[in-house]
């Protein structure tokens, strides 16, 4: 009896409270949210136990409350906090995932949420807005390009300057502090970002074996050009996730190529609050 009521408690669940006047033994009541299998991008590779899949709930009414919260979506942390109530327990960490594989379950979640199409507003070639649907059932997903080493590393030996690299691929926590660090650089109106090689010396894990992240970064930033160009463009091909690159038809029938920002307002359901 105690392990069947030990397993229930490891189990996700909602709990419904009753009415006080409805007797104590049915005054809750456990309803399991269900779930699917998400394949990832990644293969899980790169995780503890390399599970190349992840159970994940379906969004519920209560989910909203997240979704339609204004001061959780202007911080930036509703995806975060959205996706450690849908990732079953005892798998991963959001702030964990790859960003290919955090985009490729939060695309699912809005697909199964709210439907397949997703409204979008473009802009013709000449400047004008129209409004089309986008069907994400339609977006591709792109498979780790590589197998990393144990360490989950990869390597890359620069063509220029021919030394070789390790590099490791971001995880949203990765990008969350990156984009985090831009912010504050613009508030600070600096006269430049240097985004682009702060964001290729956090990838980069060794040069020749030296580890020294500090020496990285001041390596990175006087990298040859060429160097830094085609490190970049591994680190691309290597890296999974989905293919968020569109093609709708404009107004008179031609198609328009565009990209498909994954943003606060992502999750916004079709009707008035």
């Amino acid at each position: 009896m105690e392990e069947q009521e030990q397993n229930t408690n490891q189990s996700q669940h909602v709990d419904l409270s009753k009415p006080s006047n409805v007797p104590e033994q049915n005054q809750q009541m456990s309803i399991e949210v269900p779930y699917d299998v998400i394949p990832l991008p990644s293969k899980g590779l790169l995780y503890p136990g390399r599970k190349p899949t992840l159970e994940v709930e379906y969004l519920t009414a209560m989910d909203e409350n997240i979704l339609t919260s204004p001061n959780l979506l202007q911080s930036g942390e509703f995806v975060d906090v959205l996706l450690k109530r849908k990732i079953r327990p005892g798998q991963i960490k959001p702030s964990e995932l790859l960003v290919g594989d955090r985009n490729s379950i939060i695309i699912w979640l809005r697909a199964t949420g709210y439907g397949e199409k997703y409204p979008v507003t473009m802009q013709t070639p000449d400047g004008e807005e129209f409004d089309t649907e986008v069907d994400l059932t339609k977006l591709k997903q792109k498979e780790i390009g590589d197998t990393p080493d144990d360490n989950g590393y990869f390597d890359f030996t620069l063509p220029q300057s021919k030394k070789r690299v390790k590099f490791r691929l971001l995880t949203a926590k990765d990008e969350d502090e990156l984009s985090k660090r831009e912010d504050a650089q613009k508030k600070r109106k600096a006269k430049f970002s240097d985004a682009l090689t702060h964001k290729l010396g956090t990838h980069i894990m060794s040069i020749d074996g030296r580890t020294d992240k500090e020496w990285i970064h001041n390596f990175v930033r006087v990298m040859p050009a060429r160097d830094s160009l085609e490190l970049r463009r591994r680190i691309t091909k290597v890296e999974p996730g989905v293919d968020l690159s569109i093609t709708v038809e404009g107004p008179g029938g031609d198609p328009i190529d565009s990209f498909l920002v994954i943003g606060p307002d992502f999750f916004w359901p079709d009707f008035e609050l």
